[in-house]
């Protein structure tokens, strides 16, 4: 078996303890194995690094499970940061069932590092770290509001009113003035509905019968309640969305670049970078980028045949968003997007195809964030033969007689 290093370690990492085994080769050229475990305290995981320091350990390897692994690495990043760290998928090291230890597994882990039988993970450096946890707890900020602005919608048809069937956004502006009005319980329907702006003066009858409706002593306090959290929710986005710009400052020529692809705003571009960083040479091609944000295909063959498989898991914030991405992209006018969105989905459905479709702006990412390049739109693909004719017959079926003949561009 090859040897990638003549020193490794690995990390067996639990909540209060890590089990670190440190294999090196003796004169014989043997194996040797040195174990010891540490608390997660900082000051006994300084201690740990100083053990590796001591035994001048290049390379260490340690699982990538739940958010106990964290400080390990930062502590390594910290008091040496020439030390090679490999973040290893917990499904690729396998022992042998009923031979599972906490020594064996770190054992076992230095085993594979050494010969290098394991391929690391993306490891984000510390900047990034901090910009994934800003742009990861806006998810959260934003699915909370979702769930609280269903359930402000829940409590206004559970109580008669009807806003929501007049107006498209019952929490915006003219939504949220009538239902201010309405817990105030001092105006009349009529009052209520003159609150409307834009498009809704139009509907002021309509919306006098939505807002005649009564609210129980619960249902009142409960929405309070409720539009109280969305408005901190609120403040708390707009809070994150500063310090996420903040930090976006060092990547602005790259998030320049990405604001030309259509579908791609600040937001989702922040989450793309936290996620990926701009160093597209840790995944290789763009291939390995949509396996690694669970946007490849899987495989599913048996027998000589191919069967269908779900896409790969991956990094769930990255796939969210590029999915949030896709559908927006699909959305404008004129777009490749759009036009590949309509192909794919005739054939797929729409919910497989926008996931094709955030494949494919995952790849124009990649290589615009690779090559420093700005985007280019794809050439729009040219009808196929056997979708003219279906055209023509379509044409033909209401009565018009068509020739089809190719426009300059689409001879050219």
């Amino acid at each position: 078996m090859d040897i990638l290093y003549e020193v490794s370690a690995g990390i067996d990492v639990h909540r209060d303890t890590v089990v670190v085994s440190i294999r090196k080769h003796n004169e014989r050229g043997k194996e040797q194995v040195e174990t010891r475990t540490f608390e997660t305290f900082h000051d006994t995981l300084v201690e740990m690094n100083a053990w590796l320091d001591a035994h001048e350990v290049p390379i260490v390897g340690l699982e990538s499970t739940g958010v106990y692994w964290k400080p390990v690495v930062r502590v390594i990043q910290l008091g040496s940061p020439r030390r090679v760290i490999w973040l290893v998928n917990p499904a690729e090291v396998k022992k042998v069932p009923g031979r599972k230890t906490d020594v064996n597994d770190s054992q076992w882990l230095s085993k594979l590092v050494m010969h290098g039988l394991v391929s690391p993970s993306f490891l984000p450096s510390q900047e990034l770290e901090e910009l994934r946890k800003l742009t990861r707890y806006r998810t959260r900020l934003v699915a909370e509001r979702t769930s609280f602005s269903n359930r402000v919608h829940k409590e206004l048809e559970s109580a008669g009113i009807k806003l929501a069937s007049v107006c498209s956004e019952v929490l915006g502006k003219s939504g949220r003035a009538m239902l201010d009005a309405l817990l105030e319980e001092t105006s009349t329907p009529a009052q209520i509905a003159q609150l409307a702006r834009g498009r809704l003066r139009s509907k002021l009858e309509t919306l006098e019968r939505a807002t005649q409706g009564s609210f129980s002593a619960t249902t009142h306090f409960i929405l309070k309640q409720m539009l109280a959290r969305l408005d901190q929710n609120q403040r708390d986005c707009e809070a994150l969305d500063e310090q996420i710009q903040r930090r976006l400052a060092a990547y602005t020529p790259d998030v320049e670049r990405l604001q030309e692809v259509p579908g791609l705003a600040l937001v989702s571009i922040a989450a793309i970078i936290a996620e990926t960083g701009t160093d597209m040479s840790v995944f290789g091609s763009a291939d390995e980028l949509a396996a690694w944000s669970g946007l490849a295909p899987g495989s599913n063959e048996s027998a000589g045949k191919r069967k269908s498989a779900r896409t790969r898991k991956g990094d769930k914030y990255l796939r969210t968003m590029l999915v949030q991405a896709a559908w927006a992209a699909v959305r404008t006018h004129g777009t490749f997007w759009k036009q590949k969105f309509g192909q794919l989905a005739r054939r797929l459905g729409p919910k497989k195809a926008i996931v094709a479709i955030a494949r494919k702006m995952l790849v124009a990412i990649f290589y615009i964030l690779r090559d420093g390049v700005r985007y280019q739109p794809p050439e729009a693909t040219p009808p196929s033969p056997k979708s003219i004719h279906r055209m023509v017959q379509q044409l033909e079926a209401l009565g018009f007689h068509v020739t089809p003949h190719p426009t300059a561009a689409a001879a050219g």
